[in-house]
C-alpha cells in the first residue's frame, strides 16, 4: 500500500545586496535559521532575507522565471524544491490546457456564429426601421396633402354659396368635393397612425437588435480571449520549463553543500516506503507516479546513516573504510561522511525488487529518457543511483 506523502511548507528565501528598507540583516557568519535547518551564511558583503513564499499554484506557475541568481542562494534545499514544484505542475497545467482548449475553440465558434446573426438580425432591423420611417414620412406628407385640399374644397363652397345669382348646382359640386376632401383628411389621418405604431415597432426591434448584437459581441470577445490566453500559455509552457529546470540545475551543488552542513534525520520523510530528504521528496513522488503509469514499477532506498554507510563499505569490499577512493571497492561506495546518502538527496532505484543494474532494462530506458524532467542526475558508474547533481 502505497503511503501518503506529507510536504511541510517551503518558504522561499533569496538574497540580495544593498539597502532594502523593512527586511533583516545577516552578517557573515550568523547562522539563519529555516525549516530544511540552519545555514550559515558566508558572504562578504551584508546579505539581506527577504520574503512572502511563493504560492504553489497555477497563477505563480504562469509567472515569469526570476533571473538566476549571482550570489549563493540562502536556503537553496527549499528553492530547489519550489522550482522543480512549479516545473513539474506546469507539465500538468500544459496537459489541463491541452485538453481545455477544443472546448474553448468550440465554444468561441458558437459564439462567432451567434454574433454574425445577431448582425443579420440587426441589418434586418434596420432595413425595416428605415422603410417605417419612410412610410411614416410619406404618410404625414399625404395627410398634410389632403388637408390642403380639404381647406381648399372648403373656401370653394364658401365662395359658390355667396355667388349671385346662386348656382345650387355648383354649390352641390362644392359640397361633393368638400365630402370626398375631409374624407381623404380622415383616411391620411388612419394611416398615420398605422406607419407612427409601425415605425415605433421597428424602433424597438432595432433597439433589441443592437443590444442582441452587445451582448453576442461580449461573448465573442472573451470566448475568443479565452482562446487566445490558453493558447499563450500553452506555447509559452516550454520556455517557463526550461527555465525553471535551468534555475534549479544551477543550485544543486549548492543545496548539497548548504545540506550537509545542517542536516538532521528530521528533514527526512517517507514516499512509497522510501526514506529521503523532504527537498526531493515530491519530485520523486511524482517520478515513480508517472513510471507505473507508463508500466514501470519503481522504488528503492534512499537515506542511510553515517554507520550504515560504513557497513556497506565494509561488506562491498573497500580496502579502507576511511580513506579508500570509491572505485577501488568491489562495488563503488562513497567514503562515509561523502555519499548523498547520509542527506537523503541521493537513491538506489529498484524494478521488480530488484536493483536496476542493467542499462538495457525497460526500467533504466524510462529513467534515462524522463528522470531528468524531476531533477535526478545518474550517476555513470551505477545504473541505480541516482541524485540531484549525478554524483
Amino acid at each position: 500500500m502505497a503511503e501518503p506523502l506529507t510536504l511541510p511548507p517551503l518558504p522561499p528565501i533569496r538574497v540580495r545586496s544593498g539597502r532594502t528598507s523593512g527586511v533583516r540583516t545577516v552578517g557573515r557568519g550568523q547562522r539563519v535559521r529555516s525549516g530544511y535547518g540552519i545555514t550559515k551564511v558566508t558572504t562578504r558583503r551584508a546579505a539581506r532575507i527577504t520574503g512572502p513564499a511563493l504560492a504553489l499554484v497555477l497563477a505563480v506557475a504562469m509567472a515569469a522565471v526570476p533571473a538566476r541568481a549571482a550570489t549563493p542562494v540562502v536556503n537553496a534545499g527549499a528553492v530547489w524544491s519550489q522550482l522543480m514544484y512549479r516545473k513539474l505542475n506546469l507539465t500538468a497545467e500544459a496537459t489541463r490546457f491541452a485538453a481545455l482548449l477544443p472546448s474553448q475553440q468550440a465554444t468561441a465558434a458558437t459564439r462567432t456564429s451567434a454574433l454574425a446573426q445577431a448582425q443579420d438580425a440587426q441589418r434586418a432591423a434596420a432595413t425595416t426601421l428605415s422603410g417605417a420611417a419612410t412610410a411614416d414620412r410619406n404618410a404625414r406628407s399625404s395627410y398634410a396633402a389632403a388637408r390642403t385640399t380639404a381647406a381648399a374644397a372648403k373656401r370653394a363652397v364658401t365662395a359658390a354659396q355667396r355667388r349671385r345669382p346662386r348656382d345650387n348646382r355648383r354649390v352641390n359640386a362644392a359640397r361633393r368635393a368638400l365630402l370626398s376632401a375631409t374624407t381623404t383628411v380622415q383616411a391620411r389621418s388612419a394611416a398615420i397612425a398605422q406607419t407612427t405604431s409601425a415605425l415605433h415597432t421597428a424602433q424597438i426591434a432595432y433597439t433589441t437588435a443592437t443590444s442582441q448584437v452587445a451582448i453576442a459581441m461580449t461573448a465573442y470577445q472573451t470566448a475568443t480571449s479565452a482562446v487566445g490566453d490558453t493558447q499563450q500559455k500553452i506555447t509559452s509552457m516550454p520556455k517557463i520549463e526550461s527555465e525553471l529546470a535551468a534555475e534549479a540545475g544551477a543550485i544543486t551543488r549548492q543545496v548539497v553543500t548548504q545540506t550537509r552542513g545542517s542536516f538532521t534525520v528530521a528533514q527526512t520523510t517517507r514516499v512509497y516506503g522510501v526514506t529521503v530528504n523532504k527537498i526531493i521528496a515530491y519530485p520523486l513522488q511524482r517520478m515513480i507516479d508517472d513510471a507505473a503509469k507508463a508500466g514501470i514499477q519503481i522504488s528503492g532506498g534512499g537515506f542511510r546513516t553515517t554507520k550504515q554507510q560504513i557497513t556497506l563499505r565494509t561488506t562491498n569490499g573497500c580496502p579502507d573504510v576511511w580513506t579508500a577512493p570509491a572505485s577501488s571497492c568491489k562495488v563503488p561506495t562513497a567514503i562515509p561522511g561523502r555519499s548523498l546518502h547520509e542527506i537523503g538527496l541521493a537513491v538506489d532505484l529498484t524494478s521488480g525488487r530488484k536493483s536496476i543494474s542493467d542499462r538495457n532494462s525497460a526500467a533504466f530506458k524510462w529513467l534515462a529518457a524522463n528522470a531528468g524532467r524531476y531533477g535526478f542526475v545518474n550517476l555513470p558508474a551505477e545504473p541505480w543511483h541516482w541524485s540531484i547533481t549525478g554524483n
